[in-house]
């Protein structure tokens, strides 16, 4: 028997952060499947909202309105799997960012449009709030990237016979 089979205490101790990682994994990739699953059942409009960022010659629009839809369905699965999810992870950072920066320079540049986050049916105006939301779930996104440490089996301090 291994010391942490043997000290329920200290399984207990690493289930929150445990806990917390799972729950990130399961909430950006619920928002990555479900945003990716909207974009994809209508790529026009989603291409129209792209064109409208006014960042892209208009020849890669239709291949960005078809890839990344399915690019965020590809990192929810990733994101679900434990073995690819330091690279799924990566992966939402990084589109996060890409859109923070996107709907930060239409901000910039006074352009008053729909962010396409979840299709184009859903209505919602860029803002400098959505952009914040987008720069805290890359920041998520990123811890998850971090590889999980092991817990000790015992508190070093408590190694020691007293």
């Amino acid at each position: 028997m291994t010391a942490s089979s043997t000290n329920p205490s200290s399984a207990l101790q690493a289930s929150p952060a445990r806990l917390l990682r799972v729950l990130a994994r399961i909430g950006l990739a619920g928002v990555f499947a479900y945003a990716g699953a909207l974009k994809l059942a209508d790529p026009n409009g989603f291409a129209t909202d792209i064109a409208n960022y006014r960042m892209l010659p208009e020849a890669l629009v239709g291949p960005l309105a078809v890839g990344l839809p399915v690019l965020e369905l590809v990192t929810a699965l990733g994101l679900l799997w434990p073995a690819y999810t330091q690279g799924a992870a990566a992966l939402c950072a990084l589109m996060l960012g890409g859109f923070a920066i996107a709907m930060a320079q239409t901000k910039l540049r006074g352009i008053d449009l729909d962010c396409g986050c979840f299709g184009a049916g859903a209505d919602a105006q860029v803002s400098w709030t959505k952009v914040a939301l987008d720069v805290a779930l890359a920041m998520l996104a990123l811890w998850l990237v971090r590889p999980v440490r092991n817990m000790p089996a015992t508190p070093p301090l408590a190694t020691a016979d007293a």
